[in-house]
């Protein structure tokens, strides 16, 4: 149509340009010890939450969504008859919604607020069909939580978050959307924390509320826990078929990939320096204690910091770790993560709450790699247990007294200088000193 068109998604397609938009790297924290220590904790994760490096998985994704997102963008702006065609009379299209999910907390919302970042920023187009100037948006954005119907959905993509809730029948609401949507130039919809419908409400009302959002036309995201995927799994074939055919499954991070240890270290790194332990033995203590999901490691680093600094350190030691892993505040979460790893070990047949079981199938890789690490580390764990139960009284205590903290080990012992090389006159000297010492006496001996 124009060159406003053509260019709307030049720069915006490349998997390079697309992680350099959405990498999130926040300022270190500073002067934390001058702050209670509650304070202190909550300040340090709260930089830690705005920590985003986007995995192989969440680079994946917001790349396909982008590629999605252009090709819609081709068919609307075909012509500019077509596009006139799409905004006087929107065609009924019903397009088949991408299920993102994975379990609470593993980071979801996290890459859709970075595919938001990655999708062309608004523009202003002039066209004959209209007076002044219309902006286009690649995206149309909407929260599920607190809405009841998905005519409350629509109504805000119409008339904006401040209507009193009427606005006519589903129908013309439904067709004045699809008309805007095209006139905009909205080229994905994405509807997140759907898992919230289901608060007191049969799967009908959500499937309901799905399925108008996916009419709209665009390429249609919706982002849930598992819960609601178990309740959408009991509906009619037909609905299952409509809104499940499309899922993409975000695991927790793989314990031996480089992501997570990247992940680690960039947080590592935002504490300001205040973890004392190498970044592959933290890295291994924290998804051992958390199953590489990312709220619980913010979590589980803000009470390893309040129990640092209950211990008058500034510095989170692995046994800090160990500490804010067995606290109130974490026991909950806890019981999360030995079930997750329950449920690794036992090929899934552990009985677990249903929102900690993925209802499809899982890559067959990420299975291999968790299992053996937890079952690696149980097996180490195992093996210390048993030497513990066996050694005696006496064999303990001269453990303890090897085994001695970091700061407190013997400096390795410095080399000695090598003796200098003796010259001829030193040599002259010390053959003299032999020579007299070991000469005969000069004259006969006494008798005895």
């Amino acid at each position: 149509m124009n060159r406003t068109i053509e260019t709307r998604f030049d720069g915006y397609m490349d998997i390079e340009n697309i992680r350099r938009r959405v990498v999130v790297r926040p300022e270190p924290v500073a002067d934390l010890e001058m702050l209670h220590p509650l304070l202190a904790a909550d300040h340090l994760a709260e930089r830690l939450k705005e920590i985003f490096l986007p995995n192989a998985f969440s680079l994946n994704f917001i790349h396909e969504m982008t590629g999605l997102a252009y090709l819609h963008n081709l068919k609307v702006f075909s012509s500019e008859v077509e596009y006139a065609a799409r905004i006087f009379k929107p065609p009924e299209v019903e397009v088949s919604p991408i299920c993102l999910t994975g379990l609470a907390g593993v980071g979801k919302s996290q890459t859709i607020a970075a595919l938001r970042r990655a999708l062309p920023p608004p523009i202003e187009l002039a066209c004959d069909l209209y007076q002044g100037n219309v902006e286009l948006t690649s995206l149309w954005y909407a929260s599920a939580r607190g809405k009841a119907s998905g005519k409350q959905l629509l109504l805000d993509f119409v008339h904006g978050s401040g209507h009193d809730g009427r606005g006519g029948n589903l129908a013309k609401l439904l067709v004045e959307c699809r008309r805007r949507a095209n006139r905009d130039g909205v080229s994905m919809v994405v509807l997140e924390e759907t898992q919230h419908i289901n608060t007191g409400m049969g799967a009908s009302k959500v499937t309901d509320i799905l399925l108008t959002m996916a009419a709209i036309g665009p390429p249609m995201i919706f982002v849930s826990n598992y819960s609601l995927v178990h309740k959408l799994l009991r509906r009619n074939s037909e609905d299952k078929q409509r809104l499940l055919s499309e899922p993409r499954i975000m695991l927790p991070e793989d314990p031996k990939s480089q992501d997570w240890s990247d992940y680690v270290r960039e947080c590592m790194r935002v504490s300001g320096g205040r973890v004392k332990a190498s970044n592959e033995k933290f890295a291994a203590e924290l998804y051992r204690s958390t199953f590489g999901i990312k709220r619980l490691a913010v979590q589980l680093i803000k009470l390893a910091y309040i129990e640092c600094r209950s211990a008058e350190r500034n510095r989170i030691e692995v046994e800090d770790l160990h500490k804010a892993y067995r606290s109130s505040a974490y026991t909950s979460n806890a019981r999360d993560v030995e079930d997750l790893q329950l449920q690794v070990i036992n090929n899934g047949t552990s009985r677990t709450n249903r929102d900690l079981h993925c209802p499809f199938e899982l890559p067959v890789e990420f299975k291999s790699n968790v299992v053996s690490f937890a079952r690696a580390d149980r097996d180490q764990r195992v093996q210390a247990r048993v030497f513990d139960s066996s050694i005696t009284e006496t064999e303990r205590s001269v453990l303890e007294r090897i085994a001695l903290p970091e700061e407190k080990t013997l400096a390795k012992s410095t080399r000695r200088a090598p003796i200098p090389m003796a010259t001829d006159e030193d040599l002259k000297k010390s053959f003299r000193h032999y020579m007299k010492s070991h000469s005969p006496p000069s004259g006969p001996g006494k008798p005895k």
